[in-house]
């Protein structure tokens, strides 16, 4: 089936090429994390996947159907799995496509904080650049491993995250 967006179409800015595809995936991401961020901090169903997330009993007690929330949270995710696979099967092709991106996304969800979203894109980003810097100045083998390395680092000294706040729980 072939992509309406060629693999060699690029824009070219001054001495930078850019590729459509690459434009294509930054706007669509930014675009998703957007509506997300803003359907999880606005909306009343965002508030109660929040809920429902913090403590499931609690917000059955108020009156949040947290089997529907669960189910609702289900559909989300598996959306927006389904456009991070779209966008980035272009880019690359095989049985396990996904891993990478999967690692990756975990390292910044653990480096950035499980429960900040913006902390958890700006460590994407944070991480992207390390991860890059090291393959390209120290060894391209060993790209793939700096971010668990930071992850380790990170959890050593902030436990929590980055960008959110360690709560702790007093008997």
């Amino acid at each position: 089936m072939p992509f309406p967006i060629g693999p060699y179409d690029s824009y070219m800015i001054k001495d930078i090429f850019i590729g459509q595809l690459e434009v294509l995936i930054l706007v669509s991401a930014l675009a998703l994390m957007s509506v997300l961020f803003l359907f999880f901090r606005f909306s009343k169903l965002g508030l109660a996947m929040k809920a429902t997330q913090q403590n499931s009993i609690s917000a059955r007690i108020v009156g949040i159907r947290t089997h529907r929330i669960l189910m609702m949270t289900w559909g989300i995710s598996s959306a927006v799995g389904a456009v991070a696979g779209l966008l980035i099967s272009p880019v690359m092709m095989h049985p396990y496509m996904m891993w990478d991106p999967m690692l990756k996304g975990f390292a910044a969800a653990v480096m950035g904080g499980m429960t900040s979203l913006p902390g958890a894109v700006v460590a994407a980003y944070l991480l992207g650049i390390i991860e890059n810097l090291f393959g390209g100045y120290v060894s391209i083998e060993f790209k793939s491993v700096v971010a668990f390395v930071i992850i380790v680092m990170i959890l050593c000294f902030k436990p929590s995250g980055l960008f959110s706040r360690h709560y702790i729980k007093k008997v």
